[in-house]
């Protein structure tokens, strides 16, 4: 049996190719220069010495577009395989978070949260209750009734009325 390519082993392997395609280039092209400047220094003195430099030119030129179009290839299935093992990589994330989602809820359902949040809104209002029954100023042991402090008070209102008049 085979061991399975990783991602990692394909893209290493495809870079490597690239670079190889590159220098085979550079390679080409250095000697496409070459051979154009023979044709140029042969254009006029040796009619088939330039034409013979033409041809390789052109052979060169055509072998320098297929390696081209093999780079191109090449460098497209690497950042296939990178976008894949992204992807590959954000599904795995995700599933562990899903598990972990799973692992948080299996002790709740609905019906335990309603219960709770209801526990809660009771606990809310009865904490309301006690807050404003202790703000209320009462005057422990003394039991008053508005009705009678109004009354008191418009008696002692006019009281100062009356020495003010005397």
């Amino acid at each position: 049996k085979k061991p399975k390519t990783t991602p990692k082993d394909a893209i290493i392997l495809l870079r490597e190719n690239v670079s190889m395609l590159e220098k085979r280039e550079t390679h080409l092209k250095v000697k496409y220069e070459t051979e154009e400047k023979n044709a140029r220094a042969n254009v006029t003195k040796n009619k088939r010495a330039a034409v013979l430099s033409l041809k390789r030119m052109r052979m060169l030129r055509e072998e320098m577009e297929r390696l081209g179009g093999s780079r191109m290839s090449l460098e497209a299935q690497v950042m296939a395989i990178e976008g894949a093992n992204v992807n590959l990589e954000t599904m795995k994330a995700m599933k562990k978070g899903t598990e972990a989602m799973k692992g948080i809820h299996k002790d709740l359902d609905i019906d335990k949260v309603d219960q709770t949040m209801d526990d809660i809104r009771d606990q809310m209002d009865l904490a309301n209750e006690v807050s404003e029954a202790i703000s209320r100023p009462e005057m422990f042991g003394v039991d008053l009734d508005d009705d009678e402090l109004n009354a008191e008070l418009e008696e002692l209102e006019q009281e100062e009325l009356d020495k003010q008049l005397l």
